[in-house]
């Protein structure tokens, strides 16, 4: 098969024709980008709840290492975390468990992985100082009706510290939406950065397929955004309503 030869245009700055080629192609990665996000977020926020409840009651041990773990994971980019998870963590399950996770599990599942962990370590400092936010008679009030320390954490502290942390939680969220342009280097997952230097490779066009991804990721941020504002709003209704009843 004879190579591929740079189109008679290459030397023209912008082409609008190539541009509105390479635009369904990103579209149609839009799911995998989105998947990713999705699977890292859920299972990041989860181990975020646990990393601030332990640093909230000072748990033994477990608080000292959570310290650890997110001054790590805060302090170093979150390129080199997923290159290491992509790299490190297939041999070692396969070293502990003596299986090998590579034959089965596809790169996705390991960059998922490393955004889980990653934005955990965000998603708990924000948590943490959203139980910050909440009064001290908050807590004093749950203990007076019986509640344990773990059940006035999930029935009373968190749902108020979740509405205070929310701006802080969406700003998370989009910045794990943008740092998703990263698998595609780290893993050679196909999402939308993945087609953006895929159809660079067959086109020789790369900035239209650049300007092309900035507009679907602004695109995705902007719908994002507009669904915390509804998600902020209805939870702001919810407050006031519990208000004006007490």
């Amino acid at each position: 098969m004879a190579a591929t030869s740079p189109p008679s245009d290459g030397m023209r700055f912008f082409s609008w024709e190539a541009f509105i080629r390479v635009l369904p192609r990103l579209a149609g990665r839009v799911p995998v980008t989105l998947g990713i996000t999705a699977g890292a977020f859920a299972a990041g926020f989860a181990l975020s709840l646990v990393l601030a409840a332990v640093q909230v009651y000072r748990v033994p041990v477990a608080n000292q290492f959570a310290r650890v773990y997110i001054s790590f994971a805060r302090g170093t980019p979150v390129l080199i975390q997923l290159l290491i998870c992509n790299l490190a963590l297939p041999g070692a399950i396969w070293g502990i468990t003596g299986v090998n996770v590579g034959r089965y599990w596809n790169p996705v599942s390991f960059v998922i992985i490393a955004y889980a962990l990653n934005v955990a370590a965000f998603l708990s400092e924000t948590l943490r100082a959203g139980i910050s936010g909440v009064g001290a008679g908050q807590q004093e009030a749950a203990f007076s009706v019986g509640l344990t320390e773990v059940q006035a954490l999930r029935f009373v502290l968190f749902p108020q510290a979740f509405r205070i942390a929310l701006p802080g939680i969406a700003n998370n969220l989009s910045g794990l939406l943008k740092d998703t342009s990263l698998a595609y280097s780290a893993a050679g997952v196909l999402d939308v950065m993945g087609m953006v230097t895929t159809n660079a490779a067959a086109t020789y066009r790369e900035l239209e397929g650049y300007v092309g991804a900035a507009i679907v990721f602004f695109a995705l941020c902007l719908l994002l955004e507009w669904g915390m504002r509804l998600l902020s709003a209805r939870l702001s209704v919810g407050t006031a309503a519990v208000k004006q009843g007490g």
